[in-house]
Order: structure tokens, then C-alpha cells, then sequence
């Protein structure tokens, strides 16, 4: 009864005449979509248009049946959610994602979260990440020849395209394993990934699923284990086959500090091998963890970059004049060169990474970050009680018009140094922000710059439908509903964008 009264003082349009429904009524389910899979998903304008509602308070509160929520969706009210160093406990629908991460960086929290993230800091620190500028470029290199094939094709789908190659990289960095799947796409492994983030959504959306005793028995809980099974069972023979390689490499030297795995350690090494040392050497993570963190850097890795690359070049390809400036950033870079991207080419592709995080304002990755409040939360003159389920809304946020006047246009130059300065820090958070920020951004970054880069040194991009056109779904990634049409032409070619209507020209 405390956290009801409590969620009531905050800014709703009560439960009352939604009752028992709530505001689930205000969203509205679309037709089951075919042949791939069935889809149910909710009309995302409908949830944001009742937050917008409350704007002027940056806080509300809606109710999904007989549960009731808390959105924060200004910078002052999402930095008091995120910031918390308490609030850190996950909410309990990433409960859903157990059977196939575990307790792995994602979904662990207090003790068990602060150890494991302690321990995979050191792996993404930059000295670290510049050993893998190879895989990018090589799989960059694989994409651009895919693309090359597509370029006398009306138009491509740019997401599996570019979700392929975001897979590729983020398996052969993490577990140094090369899937192929931007020439194989086949893998039973692939699948499964892709597989289990849609059954993950669909889990959501329907409360009759969110009963832990009874999913396992149901068709949707029985395939989510299943498939959870073929995942965990590819990576475990993975982590079981590299450790017995590290162990027998070991025995071959004179000790474990020999001059065969000393010349090793020179190497560029997967994440995988790092924590493999760790288990080795220290036991301070058993084979069971590395699985649980190998297989949640695959999920969070390949799925929130291959769609910020893809709404990137989406973006692009509305706006030639934003194209034609990262075209002429890329020739004072590289002049007439093939040669591959260095890690100094990517610090100086300053214009572009404006663009990425334009792109990454109007199309977050992941646009809804849920908290469990453990204790009473002051937010502003509102009191979060605890026990409360509370969502940061990044989609609202980024389009708060006191930050980002004009907020439906595309407008990289907000990013420039001199705009960005004095911008409240929870303003945009693409990564979230605070204690739980997402560890792997520079890595993100390095490898959309380089793939987005290495199409754009060949081709151009011309995107055939309008903003206005495009739906998006909230798929625990923030997708397109449909197909991203994109025209892919070589940069001597001409191209019509007479006939392309822009959103805020």
C-alpha cells in the first residue's frame, strides 16, 4: 500500500477509468506479422505521446495492468535515477534474460556486479581495444565487397546487412572465433542469438509469460530454453577448447611466464582469453561466468552497434549535404588511398562522430533503461517510493527542447565542441550514464566509425523513404519497424535526391 500511495502522488493520469487494463489500453497492438516470425508489438508513439503529457515534470507514472511504472525523461530526473550509486539493481524484467546471460555484467548487481565490472574494465581500456582495429578493417573489408555486388540493385535492406557484419566482429573480438556469417549466414549460433532477443521482447508484452513457474511449459518459455541450450552449448565447447590450448601452451613452455606464452600475450587477444587467464591464474571467475559474460557482451555487442550503424547511414543517405561534408572529411584523411583505418584516422574523423551521435540522439540503440528503486528516491519535489519499477526514456529525453531546440532535426552540428559545451551530462545518454554505463562504448565507437567509414570511402548512400515513413519498434533495440531501403551507388555515380521528401530539410 506504500508504493501504491506513494506512485500515486507522482504526475499520472490515474488508474481509474483504465482500470483493470491501466494505461495498456493506450497502446495498441499491430497485426502478427509473417513468414520470419510474429511480432507484437505496441505502437511506440502511444507510450511517449502520454509522457509527453508530463513533460514540464520529467516524471511520471503509467500502470501496465495492475503493475505500476515511473518514467523519467529529463536530465535532472534521470541523472537523480542513474547517478545513484544504490540504484543499480536492474528491474525485474532483465529477470527475463537469465536463462541466457545468467548473472552476467548486464543483469548482476551489488557485490557480484562491482567485482565482475572491476575485472572486465582493464579489457576495454584503449591500449587493449587498438588490437582489434585488424578485425574491424578486415570485416569492414568483407561488407564493402557485399555492398559492391548490391550497387546496380534498386535498393538493400541496410540492418542484416550490416547486422552480419556487427556479428562477425563482435565474435571474433570477444571469443576469437570467426563465424562468417556475412558470407555463411547459417549458424546455428547466429540464430539462436537472434532468436532469443525476439522471444526476450515478446516476454514483455505479454503478462501471461512473466510467470517464472509456468513459462518453461508454454510453447513461447519451452523454444527460449531450447534455444538457450544450442547457445550455451556452442560456447562452452568454445571456452572448454581455448582453455585446453592455453593450459597445454603453458606445459610447453619452460612456466607459465615462458617465452611462448610471454610472445602470446604480446598478441591481440579476445575478451575470452583475458577472462581465461583470469580463471587460470587467480580463480577468481569459473568457466560458468565466462560463459555468462562471453555471451552477454555477443547480445549487448553485435545488436545496439549494427543498428546505430545502420540508422547512421539511414540518416545519411535523407541528408546529402551532411553526406557530402563526412565524404570530403574522409578524402583530407585518406586522399586517393585504399589503405585500411588506424586508430589516428578514427580520432580524426571529428565531423563523423558528430554524425553518429546525432544519429544516436534520434535513434538511441537502446532507448529504455529499467531500474528497481530499493529505497526512497528523491527526484526533484517528486519522492520515487521503493520497491518502484522506474524507466529512463531515453527516446523523450534526447528530444527535450530546451536542450536540443528543434529536436525532430537532424543536426550533427549539435555535437561540435562549442555546442556541446555546458550540456547537462544526463542531457544524452546514449551508453546510459552513471555507475551502470555501458563499459564497452569506445569499442562501439571505434567500430561504427570504422564501418561506417569504409562504406562511405566508396559509395554514396540515398535513402528512399522519409522519416515520417519509417516506424520504429522497441525490440529491446530501438528498430525500424519495416525494411531501411537504402540505394547504394559508387561515389562517381549521380543521384536523384530531388525525389526523396526530408524530415526538417
Amino acid at each position: 500500500r506504500k508504493l501504491v500511495n506513494g506512485i500515486n502522488k507522482l504526475p499520472s493520469l490515474g488508474l481509474g477509468l483504465f482500470y483493470p487494463a491501466g494505461h495498456a489500453i493506450l497502446i495498441k497492438p499491430q497485426r502478427f506479422q509473417k513468414l520470419i516470425a510474429p511480432v507484437h508489438v505496441y505502437d511506440f508513439a502511444s507510450i511517449l505521446g502520454y509522457n509527453v503529457l508530463f513533460s514540464e515534470h520529467g516524471i511520471s507514472n503509467f500502470w501496465q495492468f495492475l503493475i505500476p511504472f515511473v518514467s523519467v525523461f529529463r536530465a535532472d530526473t534521470v541523472e537523480a535515477v542513474l547517478n545513484h550509486n544504490n540504484e543499480i539493481k536492474k528491474s525485474w524484467v532483465y529477470n527475463f534474460l537469465h536463462p541466457w546471460l545468467g548473472l552476467g555484467l548486464l543483469t548482476s548487481y551489488d557485490e557480484k556486479w562491482r567485482h565482475r565490472r572491476k575485472l572486465l574494465t582493464p579489457a576495454f581500456h584503449f591500449n587493449i581495444l587498438k588490437d582489434f582495429q585488424p578485425v574491424f578493417n578486415k570485416q569492414s573489408k568483407i561488407l564493402v565487397d557485399i555492398l559492391d555486388k548490391q550497387s546496380k540493385v534498386n535498393y538493400v535492406d541496410i540492418l542484416p546487412i550490416i547486422t552480419r557484419c556487427s556479428l562477425d566482429i563482435i565474435c571474433e573480438s570477444i571469443m576469437g572465433a570467426e563465424m562468417h556469417t556475412q558470407t555463411k549466414p547459417t549458424s546455428p549460433y547466429v540464430k539462436g542469438v537472434l532468436e532469443l532477443t525476439y522471444l526476450v521482447f515478446q516476454r514483455f508484452f505479454r503478462p501471461w509469460l512473466w510467470i517464472e513457474n509456468i513459462y518453461p511449459y508454454l510453447p513461447a518459455g519451452r523454444k527460449f530454453l531450447n534455444t538457450s541450450a544450442i547457445v550455451h552449448e556452442f560456447t562452452d565447447k568454445l571456452i572448454s577448447e581455448r582453455k585446453q590450448a592455453k593450459l597445454e601452451r603453458r606445459m610447453s613452455s619452460d612456466d607459465s611466464q615462458g617465452s611462448n606464452e610471454s610472445s602470446y600475450k604480446r598478441k591481440k587477444r579476445a575478451l575470452l582469453d583475458l577472462l581465461l587467464d583470469e580463471h587460470i591464474e587467480n580463480n577468481s571467475i569459473s568457466e560458468t561466468e565466462i560463459r555468462e559474460e562471453v555471451d552477454t557482451f555477443t547480445f549487448e555487442g553485435h545488436d545496439t552497434t549494427s543498428i546505430a550503424m545502420s540508422w547512421t547511414l539511414y540518416l545519411i543517405g535523407l541528408h546529402p549535404w551532411v553526406q557530402d561534408k563526412v565524404h570530403e572529411e574522409l578524402d583530407s584523411i585518406f586522399g586517393e588511398s585504399d589503405r585500411k583505418v588506424d586508430v589516428d584516422d578514427i580520432k580524426d574523423m571529428k565531423y563523423l562522430e558528430c554524425v553518429v551521435k546525432e544519429s544516436m540522439r534520434l535513434y538511441p540503440s537502446v532507448s529504455i533503461y529499467g531500474r528497481e528503486i530499493r529505497d526512497d528516491l528523491q527526484c526533484n519535489e517528486y519522492v520515487i517510493p521503493q520497491g518502484s519499477m522506474c524507466y529512463v526514456n531515453a527516446y523523450l529525453l534526447h528530444r527535450d527542447s530546451k536542450v536540443f531546440p528543434n529536436p525532430e532535426k537532424f543536426d550533427p552540428d549539435r555535437f561540435s565542441p562549442e555546442n556541446s559545451a555546458g550540456r547537462h551530462p544526463f542531457a544524452y545518454v546514449p551508453f546510459s550514464a552513471g555507475p551502470r554505463n555501458c563499459i564497452g562504448q569506445r569499442f562501439a565507437f571505434m567500430e561504427i566509425k570504422t564501418v561506417v567509414s569504409s562504406i562511405l570511402r566508396k559509395f554514396k548512400v540515398k535513402s528512399l523513404d522519409p522519416r515520417d515513413k519509417v516506424n520504429v519498434m522497441n525490440e529491446i533495440i530501438l528498430r525500424p519497424e519495416g525494411e531501411l531501403r537504402i540505394q547504394i551507388r559508387g561515389r562517381s555515380d549521380d543521384f536523384d535526391f530531388k525525389t526523396v521528401y526530408y524530415y526538417y530539410p
